[in-house]
C-alpha cells in the first residue's frame, strides 16, 4: 500500500516528467542534436595509410592531431566514442554526465583501504568516451598547478619549457577582469576560449569567501599567476554561455575539420609493431569480427589516457615482462607500463545549511527550473550558463593553518605550496531525493550512507565541501585483466595506502570544522554532516574521521603516471625501445599537478606536437 508521501513523489515526479517533456519540444531542434564535429560519412579500408595515426581524442589527443593536420600532414584521430550531446555543452549539467554512454566509468579492484562506503568497497572513476574526452565531461576548471609541479627531474621538463605551451592555447577572454599583473601569466589569442563562469545567483559564492577570509584565506584573483594560495573566483574552459572541450576548440575549427580525418565509436586494439621494434600502424575495430590495419607512414601517437593507453601497450607487448607473459603476450620492450598511478582523492564532506528559498519539490521551484533551462537555450544565459558554486576555490598549505590562532600564515617558503584544494558544490533542499539515480552514479554509497544523505538534505541544503589532498603519496597499478583488448583493464587505484594521505585528510577537515564555525556560515546553521558508519567510532578523539576518510573516499579523475616520463618514455615522449611511437596524454606525467589536470594535459599534446614537427623536419 502506498503512503501519502509515496503518492505526493510519484506526483512530483510525473510532474517533472511533463515539464521535460515540454522543455526539449519547445527548444530548438538544431540545440537538441549533437553537433557533428568532423566529417562522419569517412570510408576506411584495411591497408589505409597516413602519415601520422593519434588514438584518442581527448584533451592530448585532439590538440597534437589538430596541430600535425594544420602543418600539411594527413592525420587520422582514432576516437573509441561518438560525438558530445547537448548536456555536454550546458556547464550546469555536469552532474548528469557522469555514468552516462559518454563515460568509460571504470570499475576497480578494492585494497579494503579507501571507498569503504562505496557500493562493493569500489571506487569508481570517470572518463571521457567521446570527441574531447574528459574535457566533454568535467568540471572545466582552469588551473595549472605549481610551476614546481613540473620539474620532472627529466631533462627540458621544467616549467619554463613548459608554460610557452600552456600559453599557445589559452583564449583568454575578459582580460580586464584580472589585475595588470597577471598579464605576463596569460595569453589572449590561443585557439581555447577561456573565460569566466556566468553568475549562478547562489549566495554562497560571497558567504564561502567571507568565511575562508575571516581564517586569513587571502582572496587571490588569479591562482595561475604568480601565488596560488588564497580563495578565488577561477577561469574555466567556458565561452559565451557554454563549456569548451577540446572537440570544439581544436576538432571544430573550419580548416581543421577541412585536413583532419577522424573515425568515430571506434576501438584502437593494439599497435602493430614489426620485428624490428618499429610502430607500423594500428589495429582498430568497431566490433569483435570487425577488425582492420591501418598503417602509418611517420608515427603512432597514443593519447587513450592513463588507463587505456597502458593497456594498449601491453596489449602490443610493452610493459612488465613477468605480467605480459601471464597473457602469453610476446614481449617487445619490457617496462614499467601501468605501475606509479596517482590520483587526487578526497573525503566527500556535506554541511548542512539553511535553504534559501523554497525546496526542489515545490511546484514553484520546478517550474524556476524550467525556465533556467530555457535560459539557457535561448540566450545562453542563467544558472545553467554556470557551473553554480564550484567556479569557486580555495589553495593552501595545511602545515601552515595555525589551528589555535585559527589562521592560515604564510610565514616560510614552503606556505605557498598548497598540498589542499578545496572545490565546492551546492545541492538544493530536497533535491537528492528527486535525482537519486544520478546521485547514486556519481556518488555511489552503500545504502547505509545514501539513506542518511538523501534523508539529511529533505531537512537542509547541502554546500558539498571536496578537500583534495594535491599530493598523495600513495600509488596504485593499472594491469591487463584479459589479452581481450574489449575488456576494461584492471584498475588498482589503492588509494590511502599511505597514512599520510588519511592524515591529510583529517587535517582538512578539521580546518573546515573552524571555517564552519565563521559568522559567515554560522548565520546560517551550518553543520558538517556527521554520518553513522558501522565500522567507524563515534568520537572524534577515538578515530572517527580517519575512518570517515577510508569510507568516504572519491576520485577528482585526475589519474595519472601509468606511462610515466623517465620510465617508459624519454624527454620527447618517445616509448622507449620502440620507434615511431610516442605518448600524450596524462599517463606520461610522473607526478600530480597542484590543481586540475586538464589545462597540463592539453599542453602536453602541443608540446608533442612541436617535437613531431621538429624531430621530423631534422630527418
Amino acid at each position: 500500500m502506498f503512503t501519502r508521501v509515496d503518492k505526493y513523489r510519484d506526483a512530483r515526479t510525473l510532474r517533472i516528467q511533463h515539464l521535460y517533456r515540454w522543455f526539449t519540444h519547445s527548444a530548438k531542434e538544431q540545440d537538441l542534436k549533437p553537433r557533428q564535429l568532423l566529417r562522419w560519412d569517412l570510408v576506411f579500408y584495411d591497408g589505409d595509410e597516413f602519415d601520422y595515426v593519434v588514438i584518442g581524442a581527448g584533451a592530448a589527443g585532439s590538440a597534437v592531431a589538430a596541430r600535425l593536420a594544420l602543418a600539411g600532414h594527413s592525420v587520422l584521430l582514432v576516437e573509441a566514442g561518438g560525438d558530445p550531446n547537448i548536456l555536454t555543452r550546458i556547464p550546469g549539467a555536469t552532474l548528469a554526465l557522469t555514468g552516462s554512454n559518454l563515460d568509460w566509468y571504470y570499475d576497480t579492484i578494492p585494497n579494503n583501504k579507501s571507498c569503504l562506503s562505496s557500493k562493493g568497497g569500489k571506487c569508481r572513476l570517470s572518463r571521457g568516451r567521446c570527441l574531447g574526452g574528459s574535457t566533454s565531461l568535467n568540471y572545466m576548471m582552469y588551473t595549472r598547478g605549481n610551476k614546481q609541479d613540473y620539474d620532472f627531474n627529466v631533462t627540458g621538463w621544467n616549467w619554463e619549457d613548459i608554460k610557452p605551451y600552456f600559453l599557445r592555447f589559452e583564449g583568454l577572454q575578459e582580460p580586464s577582469r584580472l589585475p595588470k599583473s597577471s598579464g605576463a601569466y596569460h595569453n589572449t589569442s590561443g585557439i581555447t576560449p577561456i573565460g569566466y563562469f556566468g553568475d549562478s545567483g547562489n549566495p554562497w559564492h560571497q558567504r564561502i569567501v567571507e568565511g575562508l577570509t575571516s581564517v586569513n584565506f587571502p582572496y587571490n584573483p588569479d591562482v595561475n599567476s604568480k601565488s596560488q594560495i588564497g580563495v578565488s573566483k577561477i577561469l574555466g574552459f567556458t565561452s559565451g554561455g557554454e563549456r569548451v572541450s577540446t572537440a570544439t576548440a581544436y576538432l571544430g575549427t573550419k580548416n581543421v575539420k577541412e585536413s583532419l580525418k577522424i573515425i568515430k565509436n571506434t576501438k584502437c586494439t593494439g599497435v602493430i609493431i614489426d620485428t624490428e621494434n618499429i610502430a607500423r600502424g594500428v589495429t582498430i575495430a568497431r566490433g569483435f569480427n570487425d577488425t582492420i590495419n591501418i598503417f602509418t607512414k611517420k608515427e603512432v601517437i597514443l593519447s587513450a589516457g592513463a588507463f587505456n593507453t597502458p593497456q594498449l601497450l601491453m596489449l602490443s607487448g610493452i610493459g612488465p615482462k613477468e605480467h605480459l607473459e601471464e597473457f602469453n603476450i610476446p614481449v617487445k620492450a619490457n617496462l614499467p607500463v601501468g605501475h606509479g598511478m596517482s590520483d587526487h582523492v578526497l573525503p566527500i564532506i556535506n554541511v548542512r545549511v539553511d535553504h534559501d528559498s523554497m525546496p526542489s519539490s515545490n511546484i514553484l521551484s520546478i517550474g524556476s527550473k524550467l525556465w533556467q533551462g530555457l535560459s539557457w537555450l535561448l540566450m545562453r544565459s542563467g544558472p545553467l550558463a554556470s557551473n553554480s558554486i564550484t567556479d569557486l576555490t580555495a589553495f593552501a598549505n595545511t602545515e601552515c593553518y595555525d589551528f589555535k590562532l585559527r589562521r592560515l600564515l604564510n610565514d616560510r617558503p614552503e606556505c605557498e605550496l598548497p598540498n589542499l584544494q578545496l572545490i565546492y558544490a551546492y545541492i538544493d533542499k530536497g533535491l537528492l531525493s528527486m535525482v537519486k539515480s544520478l546521485y547514486e552514479i556519481a556518488a555511489p554509497h552503500s545504502p547505509e550512507v545514501m539513506n542518511q544523505v538523501v534523508s539529511a538534505n529533505e531537512e537542509s541544503s547541502f554546500i558539498v565541501v571536496s578537500p583534495v589532498v594535491l599530493k598523495p603519496k600513495s600509488r596504485g597499478w593499472v594491469k591487463l585483466a584479459s589479452s581481450d583488448p574489449f575488456e576494461q583493464p584492471a584498475i588498482i587505484p589503492n588509494y590511502l595506502s599511505d597514512k599520510r594521505d588519511v592524515e591529510e585528510m583529517v587535517r582538512a577537515i578539521k580546518l573546515l570544522e573552524q571555517v564552519v564555525e565563521t559568522p559567515a556560515f554560522k548565520n546560517f546553521n551550518a553543520s558538517i554532516l556527521k554520518l553513522h558508519i558501522s565500522e567507524c567510532p563515534a568520537f572524534d578523539e577515538e578515530g572517527y574521521w580517519e575512518c570517515y576518510s577510508r569510507h568516504m573516499t572519491h576520485s577528482v579523475q585526475h589519474a595519472v603516471g601509468t606511462a610515466a616520463l623517465g620510465q617508459v618514455v624519454d624527454e620527447r615522449l618517445r616509448v622507449k625501445g620502440v620507434k615511431n611511437l610516442r605518448i600524450a596524454d596524462a599517463s606520461v606525467l610522473p607526478h600530480l599537478p597542484r590543481g586540475n589536470t586538464a589545462a597540463a594535459i592539453i599542453a602536453i599534446g602541443e608540446r608533442l606536437s612541436d617535437f613531431l614537427l621538429q624531430d621530423r623536419g631534422l630527418e
